[in-house]
């Protein structure tokens, strides 16, 4: 059994719209079942509808439009990030919303997301533990200075986020419940643009910011 200790970075929109945000990152930390680092995933996604970085993106994160533009595309890196995470795994997150964005993201592009049901949040779980209040969670930033972890490379990567997170796993796996994965329920149905207008119109906004 291994386990994927993952996190995404996306394109989020500064706007309503019926594409959803699309993921332009992928770090991941692959820990063997005695909790031991064997491998790492990172890759960056080219956007398919916005191939321009929102500038809110680029200030958070300083991933570069150029890393973006030579990037593959959504459903190759996916397969390939499939294919290394292998056939006896239980993901991690850092909350839900991976686990959700992934899957909108796949099935936008109608790809297979049953690969994605076996998904533990550990956000709930370490805010639990840690006396937060229902409903309330330790942001990544604050776990880490909670646990005396030292934040070494910079917070809103995909691959750095990952490693911290994998780090706080490592911790309090004693105290997981590891059977309780996360229920996946897509609120909203995002369809492909009718009209390549309203999309293009979207992209110029984007390139103007």
């Amino acid at each position: 059994m291994n386990y994927i200790v993952y996190d995404l970075e996306l394109n989020s929109k500064p706007f309503k719209s019926r594409i959803p945000n699309e993921i332009i990152e992928i770090g991941a930390i692959k820990l063997d079942d005695n909790l031991c680092k064997i491998d790492t995933f990172s890759s960056f996604i080219k956007p398919k509808y916005f191939n321009k970085l929102f500038s809110v993106v680029k200030r958070k994160t300083k991933i570069l439009q150029e890393d973006i533009n030579k990037a593959d595309c959504f459903k190759d890196v996916v397969n390939r990030f499939i294919r290394w995470v292998g056939k006896d795994y239980i993901l991690i997150s850092w909350g839900h919303d991976d686990v959700h964005h992934l899957s909108i993201n796949c099935r936008y592009h109608r790809m297979k997301t049953s690969w994605l049901k076996r998904n533990i949040d550990i956000q709930k779980q370490f805010s639990a533990i840690n006396n937060m209040p229902p409903g309330q969670r330790y942001s990544l930033e604050n776990a880490l200075s909670l646990m005396g972890l030292e934040v070494e490379e910079k917070l809103h990567r995909a691959l750095n986020d990952a490693e911290y997170t994998a780090r706080i796993f490592t911790l309090i796996f004693d105290r997981l419940n590891l059977t309780v994965f996360n229920q996946i329920k897509i609120k909203h149905k995002y369809k492909k643009p009718k009209r390549l207008s309203s999309t293009v119109h979207n992209k110029k906004f984007a390139e103007n910011e």
